[in-house]
């Protein structure tokens, strides 16, 4: 039994240890306090710039506002991403949103099978009612095309967090506090043509049910290129604590 118990132990150990962490520690250089771009794309089909939070190019007029600061640091029980966030608003009023991307590879690097990129999101303030899309996978990483996208809306003194692909969307039932930081991960299955949602999931082996999902039949064609932020004016709050992973071990890992 004690044989059988230790091989067990083993097994876990291994496929853990096995988990690919692509990438993780998105705020790293910077200081609290500090923008978090370091470059700016100028045009449709600039170079990526990889490893690095760049302003967004529009085709059309330029975005308003400047580069969101690195701020406070974010924690969530059991989950082991470390280091300073990402703090929203500070935007002119006339601003309707700011986009930052952080790039991660070009071509077709991500392109097949599923991916998970994990995150801790504390609001203080969403006063939008409408659902309001604040982070996404990009199929583009200097104009920020979205695939896979989390959003929120304002239920009062609560928030309900959703998914959506393309056109389609979906919503977790639950409603959640603001003020308090939520474990955010999302799920982006090739295959399937379909993004899932985790909000606050409890970390273990076993990857749990989805508390919403949104499917958009041929839709993920490009890779992912990079992860996009988008910065309003209508909520406050941070976000951190990024990790980008081709796994569920990845997420819970160390």
């Amino acid at each position: 039994m004690k044989k059988v118990l230790l091989t067990l132990a083993l097994v876990a150990t291994a496929s853990l240890s096995n988990a690919q962490v692509l990438r993780n520690n998105f705020l790293n250089g910077c200081k609290e306090g500090e923008p978090i771009e370091k470059a700016a794309y100028t045009a449709k089909k600039a170079p990526l710039n990889k490893d690095v939070w760049s302003a967004v190019f529009s085709e059309k007029e330029p975005f308003i506002g400047e580069s969101p600061v690195a701020g406070k640091e974010l924690s969530y029980k059991g989950y082991n991403e470390e280091g300073l966030s990402v703090t929203f608003g500070g935007l002119p009023e006339e601003a309707t949103f700011r986009p930052s991307i952080y790039g991660l590879e070009s071509g077709r690097t991500y392109s097949t099978g599923t991916y998970y990129l994990s995150f801790l999101v504390n609001f203080s303030k969403f006063k939008a009612k409408g659902y309001m899309d604040f982070i996404s996978t990009s199929a583009n990483h200097a104009t920020g095309t979205s695939r896979g996208f989390v959003f929120a809306s304002n239920q009062g003194s609560k928030l309900k967090f959703g998914v959506g692909i393309q056109k389609q969307r979906g919503s977790a039932t639950k409603t959640y506090d603001l003020n308090t930081t939520h474990l955010i991960v999302l799920k982006i299955d090739f295959a399937k043509n379909q993004a899932s949602l985790f909000i606050d999931p409890e970390l273990k082996d076993q990857e749990p049910t989805p508390d919403a999902v949104a499917t958009e039949e041929g839709v993920l064609k490009a890779g992912i290129k990079g992860i996009m932020l988008k910065n309003r004016n209508n909520y406050a709050g941070n976000i951190g604590n990024f990790r980008f992973t081709d796994s569920w071990a990845g997420i819970i890992g160390k």
